[in-house]
């Protein structure tokens, strides 16, 4: 199936998925606090990686591509970056741009594919990051890879975290630690409720073409979750449970949970 139509069909599971998306999110109410509060939209030292890279994001011009929740988005408008912020799902949007009314930050939304920015100018950003299960979506990385290239400032970063590749293989249950397919089994793998698409990049399906669009790699972060409500799914506990941040009782927990990469243009 070509890129095209997998994305249309992600497009469409997004579009349908939007409200009830939406209506998890304000359940944790977290959305409302994160452009004042601006880690609470990062994880894996992303935050601080961002302000090391690009300094001050006062009047930066900022890329926030695949938004979806657009937390990273209203976090970095919170900062003061003059942020576009770009998803292939116009419904999510539209939800996105209420809520910013609501927050009171200023963000340009623009519905298109990340693998092809056609509306986005050349050399127009300062940054430009994607964050926690954008590239699960994801059927061209080059293309992406080489539209931010192509979008990016000189000198300028693109930074993004997401779920670290060695996460991948595992059933997601605590014990017996069981894996559910090989590490270099990358998909495309459809989901059995819809006709959507998902892929699971290994690291050096990430690196290579990043690399390979004339990004410099600058930084690379692996970490753990920083709480147990990571794992809560896992385990099927209501409540926090601190002993699934111990790799011997939680194998999985030994692994970095999160990736976190910075690179710039030349």
């Amino acid at each position: 199936m070509s890129m095209i139509k997998i994305h249309e069909a992600n497009r469409r599971l997004w579009n349908n998925m939007a409200a009830d998306w939406e209506e998890r999110l304000n359940r944790d109410d977290l959305w409302h606090r994160c452009h004042k509060e601006p880690e609470l939209a990062f994880d894996g030292g992303t935050l601080d990686t961002i302000q090391e890279m690009v300094g001050t994001l006062r009047d930066k011009q900022v890329c926030v591509i695949g938004s979806g929740d657009n937390m990273a988005a209203y976090a970095l408008a919170g900062l003061g970056a003059r942020v576009t912020s770009t998803d292939i799902s116009e419904e999510r949007l539209k939800l996105a741009a209420d809520r910013a009314e609501v927050l009171g930050v200023s963000i340009d939304f623009v519905r298109t594919d990340a693998a092809c920015l056609e509306s986005l100018v050349d050399s127009s950003f300062d940054l430009v990051c994607s964050t926690n299960g954008f590239f699960v979506w994801i059927a061209d990385l080059s293309g992406v890879f080489c539209e931010v290239s192509r979008i990016l400032k000189s000198g300028g970063a693109y930074i993004f975290y997401d779920i670290h590749p060695f996460m991948r293989p595992w059933k997601d249950q605590v014990m017996p630690l069981k894996m559910e397919k090989p590490y270099w089994e990358t998909g495309p793998f459809q989901e059995s409720t819809d006709e959507s698409y998902v892929f699971n990049w290994t690291l050096a399906d990430l690196l290579n073409p990043l690399a390979q669009a004339g990004l410099i790699v600058k930084k690379v972060l692996e970490s753990p979750a920083r709480d147990s409500d990571f794992w809560r799914g896992s385990n099927d506990a209501s409540e926090t449970d601190e002993s699934l941040l111990d790799w011997r009782a939680n194998p999985r927990a030994g692994l970095p949970v999160w990736l976190t990469v910075a690179a710039l243009t030349s």
